[in-house]
């Protein structure tokens, strides 16, 4: 697990917000709470407000989505109630009519394209009476106990400035939530293979027992022309025509609203190896799509991913100065987590990464170190830190791969004795060394004066007697 302090967390704690480290992503209005995040380095982008209390309005339903999802099956038919009738008439709804039959993935389209109150309300008392173990159990018991697993998931994801009162948004003072824990329960839904789907579709058609529905995604980010709406959401938004805020790079986002809430989006968004989360909450109207868009774009194309260290590559090794004869000198190490950090491209040169060693256990840097006690393989021994220049900024823990006992008493007789023997193994190597070398030139000489005899004897013979004649 990644391990952060740093400059971001400095200047969310004096300020309440990071701005200063948000290059090139925009001004957000000074009331939004917003958390800007970057999904494969882990790394939190920019924040503001992110620990304030805010309305979610229908950015719940994703809440609802999830906890329907847990306890329900997507095949299973529902009948929709009586419980739709109690929504005001001008509540976003998907159109649903009493006594309509639909399956729990054709309640889910419902519930997060056209952000369906009546879908909300419809999968909240069946979902219920699932959870209660009780399909006899009233609507309202039903209601009551799906919005109680709600905020027992939302407690369990570790979302601790949230509660919930209803399955929709609709407006509640005691219906609230943070930033931060909307970006809890983004990552958890966006992750969900059917959330998922869901939110990438631009449109949905069913044929149920009582009519035909043709569902829009309402996040505005996904649509190059405002052609692709149906004819009444153009006309109900005042909508036509090229739409300025599409982004290609846009993937999927929930949409809310209520007059208490403001504008509220939760959105992703995908390119050059980036994967981001965007949390707005409490923008205008006029300007929200337009923050996200330009978020989306500020992200993929002005940030870059540093890798410091993947569990797939290859061990680390330190070299130990006081290794345990038995041992070797080399201790590895690994770190169990990637480590990547997303960067401003025009400043990624002043990040560096170093290890810092545990020094009760370690001392010295990544090439030569002493150990201070016996070290376990799978023991952290110290971790791999990130720096932007010499602020911290992130860690992950780094772990032996071997064993490795520090030097002791018991090492120094032998290796007194491994070094006399190494010694005199020296001295004998080097005594033999001599001894050929003598012998061969000695042996030479040898050759070369008995040589040297023959020819002077045969040499004498020749000009000193002559043979002799016969007469």
């Amino acid at each position: 697990m990644k391990r952060k302090i740093g400059l971001l967390l400095i200047l969310s704690l004096v300020f309440g917000t990071s701005g200063v480290l948000a290059a090139g992503l925009p001004a957000y209005g000074a009331d939004e709470g917003v958390i800007i995040y970057e999904v494969n380095s882990g790394d939190v982008l920019f924040a503001q407000k992110q620990n304030e209390k805010f309305y979610p309005a229908s950015t719940t339903k994703l809440m609802t989505a999830l906890v329907a999802i847990e306890h329900g099956d997507l095949n299973e038919n529902f009948t929709v109630g009586d419980e739709i009738a109690s929504l005001d008439a001008d509540s976003s709804t998907a159109g649903l009519e009493a006594e309509e039959v639909l399956s729990l993935n054709e309640l889910l389209y419902a519930l997060l394209l056209p952000s369906g109150n009546d879908a909300a309300e419809t999968i909240a008392v069946n979902i219920g009476q699932k959870i209660a173990g009780d399909s006899s159990i009233s609507s309202d018991k039903a209601y009551e106990t799906f919005v109680a697993a709600m905020n027992k998931k939302a407690k369990d994801m570790g979302m601790t400035g949230s509660n919930f009162t209803n399955p929709h948004g609709l407006h509640s003072s005691n219906h609230y939530t943070t930033p931060a824990d909307m970006l809890i329960l983004a990552k958890a839904a966006f992750e969900e293979t059917t959330i998922k789907a869901i939110t990438r579709a631009k449109v949905h058609e069913v044929q149920t027992n009582k009519t035909k529905h043709k569902w829009n995604n309402s996040n505005l980010l996904l649509y190059s022309n405002f052609n692709e709406l149906s004819e009444e959401y153009r006309v109900a938004n005042n909508l036509s025509g090229t739409n300025p805020v599409f982004n290609g790079y846009a993937t999927s986002g929930k949409t809310g609203f209520t007059e208490e809430a403001n504008k509220c989006l939760v959105f992703e968004g995908e390119g050059n190896d980036k994967n981001m989360i965007g949390i707005i909450l409490y923008a205008d109207e006029t300007v929200l799509f337009k923050e996200a868009s330009d978020t989306i774009n500020a992200v993929v194309k002005e940030y870059e991913l540093l890798e410091w260290s993947d569990p797939e590559d290859e061990e680390r090794v330190v070299q130990v100065v006081n290794y345990h004869v038995f041992d070797g000198n080399k201790l590895k190490y690994k770190t169990n987590d990637p480590l990547i950090t997303a960067v401003p491209q025009a400043n990624q040169d002043s990040y560096t990464s170093k290890v810092k060693w545990d020094e009760t256990k370690v001392i010295g840097d990544e090439t030569l170190a002493n150990l201070e006690a016996d070290v376990k393989a799978g023991e952290q021994i110290g971790e791999l830190q990130v720096y932007n220049g010499e602020t911290f900024v992130e860690a992950t823990p780094v772990y032996a791969v071997n064993d490795m006992k520090a030097r002791n008493w018991t090492d120094y007789p032998i290796l007194y004795w491994y070094v006399t023997i190494i010694v005199i193994l020296m001295l004998l190597a080097i005594m033999r060394i001599m001894f050929v070398q003598f012998m061969r030139k000695n042996n030479i000489k040898y050759k070369k004066i008995k040589i040297k005899g023959k020819q002077n004897s045969s040499g004498s013979r020749s000009s000193g007697q002559s043979p002799k004649r016969r007469r």
